[in-house]
């Protein structure tokens, strides 16, 4: 097994851009091409490529690419990868050169590379390219059974449209010598797609953001068993249709959020603090049912783009949530001048915040039930607010590594004259002691959670809304602000709001996505929250 790598001499800093696949595999097709040119020039047998021991050397290559690092794979790792059976193998790489024939030059040059390259105990190869750094790799392998002669391969193609819920064909090409037994298998992004194995495959969710392929293997009695793979299709298209809601920072978010949930004006609009979670997290009900936005601001200043929404707004009231350590007197100061009633309902700690919003929003009709969350860290809360405003229900935040529900808690809830209470999160965010106490005084106490927050979410979304909505919003499950401001809005137009990491979405959310049949998905927050593949709707994983 013989393993080197070269560099080239020169142009080693420079990055190239991102170069098209298609100019990329032709790059590889080139440099298959010059291998079996050299091996038929000194009297070898050519090498036949093999798809899978290709998928593992542009695996290798992407590796280094990403990484910007110079080294060969192990063989364990090659052995994982390349079909089984193989009595010898080795592997070339390089990096710096910017065309398949450079690097084959530079090859054939050194002594390692070319015995690679002219050993005759390799059948079968592997090439990967990528641009970014240019970066080559070459895997050979010997397979005892690559002795007999070798089909003549056709060249499969794929037709339809690259989208989810659409059918793509694939063509075989011509194979001889005839007749010759094709079996085929569909690839999502370099992986096999279990039990797509036919001349035609239905896109589904799982394939958006992904590019698919299909291998074609040819078998005969007597010849070489053959591999080749088609083309790769542009990304699938998701079906549904995906907006960004987007702002310079979380205020500006918060702007525009409201601008789409209030186009004209509203009766009233809530301010809290962007700058930490605990008071606008029971905010966003709260304003949901006074029928009203959610604002942000930080706690010394009022931007101003805060300011002209509210003035656009013209509310006859405005509340500030939070104590002055949360939102001064210098911005009620300014609100002030914006609208004279302004209220505050604030409280010795974030869990009378809630309390007393509860009170306020929600004692005019006894609210048929109330979310109880952990008011210690946000992410289980980001979700439930957006289901409390749908339901017009309050939330409420609690200590949840106490050991039971505190009197305060308790009697709020009692006052409240609620009937039933939903537990947001696992045992780690609410106690197990906390929902004894909640049982104790309701029994028709319920938890929803999961094994993530991700899972969390959508449990409570999928509580909130058993039937169909038009419209679901997603938000970072790592950071608050966009979600808060989001919940309220969530309320006027009753979508689900689940919350995803910040560069995929999570297969469950996707499937709650279908489930309630949405059209349309808004994304809160910018590219830095929620990268392009979340706009692409790329499944996790």
């Amino acid at each position: 097994m013989l393993l080197v790598g070269l560099l080239a001499a020169v142009g080693l800093s420079a990055v190239p851009p991102s170069t098209p696949p298609a100019w990329a595999a032709t790059q590889e097709d080139e440099v298959f091409a010059r291998v079996n040119s050299e091996r038929s020039a000194n009297g070898l047998q050519p090498l036949s490529r093999d798809s899978t021991i290709e998928a593992a050397a542009e695996q290798w290559a992407q590796h280094l690419s990403d990484s910007g690092t110079f080294e060969h794979s192990s063989n364990d790792w090659r052995s994982a990868r390349i079909p089984a059976g193989w009595n010898s193998q080795g592997e070339n790489i390089a990096r710096g050169y910017t065309s398949s024939d450079a690097v084959m030059t530079g090859w054939m040059n050194s002594d390692g590379h070319r015995r690679n390259i002219l050993s005759s105990s390799y059948t079968r190869i592997g090439i990967g390219y990528v641009a970014a750094g240019n970066y080559w790799v070459q895997i050979f392998a010997g397979y005892s059974g690559d002795t007999r002669p070798p089909l003549s391969a056709g060249t499969p193609t794929l037709t339809g449209t690259p989208a989810v819920g659409q059918t793509l064909t694939a063509q075989t090409g011509t194979w001889g010598p005839s007749p010759v037994s094709l079996s085929l298998q569909w690839f999502r992004g370099g992986t096999a797609i279990a039990g797509a194995t036919g001349t035609t495959y239905t896109t589904t969710f799982l394939d958006s953001g992904a590019r698919l392929s299909v291998s074609v293997t040819g078998t005969k009695s007597g010849y070489r068993t053959t591999t080749v793979s088609s083309a790769s299709t542009a990304e699938v298209a998701t079906d549904k249709v995906v907006e960004r809601i987007d702002g310079s920072d979380r205020y500006a978010v918060s702007v525009a959020i409201a601008a789409k949930a209030y186009p004209g004006t509203a009766p009233v609009v809530f301010v809290a603090s962007g700058e930490n979670y605990p008071d606008a997290l029971a905010a966003g009900p709260a304003a949901a049912k006074e029928g009203g936005p959610l604002l942000l601001t930080p706690g010394s200043s009022l931007p101003q783009s805060v300011e002209e929404a509210i003035r656009r707004l013209a509310p006859d009231r405005i509340v500030v949530v939070g104590g002055v350590k949360s939102v001064s007197e210098v911005v009620v100061s300014r609100l002030k001048t914006i609208q004279s009633e302004v209220d505050r309902v604030a409280g010795a700690d974030r869990f009378e915040v809630s309390r007393n919003l509860a009170v306020r929003s929600f004692s005019d009709t006894p609210p048929s039930r109330v979310y109880v969350v952990t008011g210690n860290t946000f992410a289980d809360a980001l979700s439930a607010g957006a289901a409390a405003a749908a339901q017009r229900v309050p939330v409420i935040l609690v200590n949840g590594v106490q050991s039971s529900a505190d009197a305060a808690t308790l009697d709020t809830i009692s006052a409240l004259g609620v009937t039933k209470v939903t537990i947001g999160g696992g045992p780690n965010s609410v106690s197990p002691g906390i929902e004894a106490s909640l049982t104790q005084l309701l029994p028709d106490t319920t938890r929803l959670a999961g094994a993530d927050r991700y899972v969390a979410s959508q449990a409570i979304s999928r509580d909130a809304y058993p039937g169909t909505a038009s419209q679901v919003l997603l938000s970072t499950g790592l950071n608050f602000p966009d979600a808060l401001a989001g919940a309220a809005w969530a309320g006027v137009i009753s979508a689900p709001l689940y919350v995803v990491p910040g560069n995929c979405v999570p297969r469950g959310v996707v499937e709650e996505i279908y489930r309630v049949n949405a059209s349309t998905v808004s994304l809160l927050g910018g590219p830095a929250s929620l990268t392009p593949e979340v706009k692409k709707l790329v499944v996790c994983g």
